[in-house]
């Protein structure tokens, strides 16, 4: 083969390279934006609003980060996180807007979204539903074994799981809610390193502990949006869509 033709050859290898690249980079990023407004499916029912997903999202790459987790599982962490909850589709509305405490009846069910979630995604094939998968069914293990659905402990528990536990955890305890106040961001955090070896993985917490000022960045950023929303009487989740 002379030179010219290898020229032409390498030159098609190229081209076919950078369009498979392309088709790719458009797969992915339709997978992601599929993966964010099924995940606002489950916001739509719940009193939380869809600022919680991107909180999430923020919270659990920022740990991820901290705990020098390789780039590509920070960027799977952050993409898959917003749909740890996707399982509670299956709640009705008397469970998951109830003011007060859920009954045991309840309880069991609302015990179930894991589950649930997990079976979504069941036999995926791409790394970003794989970590929704892994994240949907885990992130209400609790480090010392006494979580759900599976009693999971320690580093059995995947570190993806790990750490969206605490992302939501905490969140949740920064949000005001029909049965609750929210709490204070000072708070929030005392109670999360409270429960480090407990409810928390500690290596977890140590990374959130130690990039505090950037969490507290993206809770203020996001609450002056929620203060702002009501204030005007827009229900936010009529324009994420």
């Amino acid at each position: 083969m002379d030179e010219n033709a290898k020229k032409h050859d390498r030159q098609k290898i190229s081209s076919a390279y950078k369009e498979l690249r392309e088709a790719y980079r458009k797969l992915e990023n339709s997978q992601i934006e599929m993966i964010f407004r099924l995940a606002l499916l489950t916001e739509l029912r719940d009193p939380s609003t869809g600022t919680h997903l991107v909180r999430i999202a923020d919270y659990s790459a920022i740990i991820a980060e901290g705990m020098t987790l390789p780039k590509e599982d920070v960027q799977l962490v952050r993409l898959a996180s917003p749909m740890h909850d996707i399982g509670k589709i299956i709640l009705p509305d008397s469970i998951l807007k109830k003011k007060g405490k859920l009954t045991e009846k309840e309880m069991a069910l609302m015990r179930k979204h894991p589950e649930v979630g997990a079976e979504v995604f069941k036999n995926a094939k791409s790394e970003i539903m794989q970590a929704c998968k892994l994240i949907a069914y885990t992130h209400h293990e609790h480090f010392d074994g006494s979580g759900y659905p599976q009693g999971l402990k320690g580093e059995d528990i995947p570190v993806y799981g790990r750490i969206v536990a605490l992302a939501d955890c905490f969140d949740a305890l920064t949000s005001k809610r029909s049965y609750k106040d929210a709490y204070s961001f000072d708070k929030s955090v005392s109670i999360v390193s409270e429960e480090a070896g407990t409810h928390f993985d500690p290596a977890v917490v140590i990374s959130f502990i130690r990039n505090k000022e950037k969490i507290k960045k993206i809770w203020e950023s996001n609450r002056d949006i929620e203060v702002f929303l009501e204030n005007m009487g827009i229900v936010e989740d009529t324009f994420l869509f």
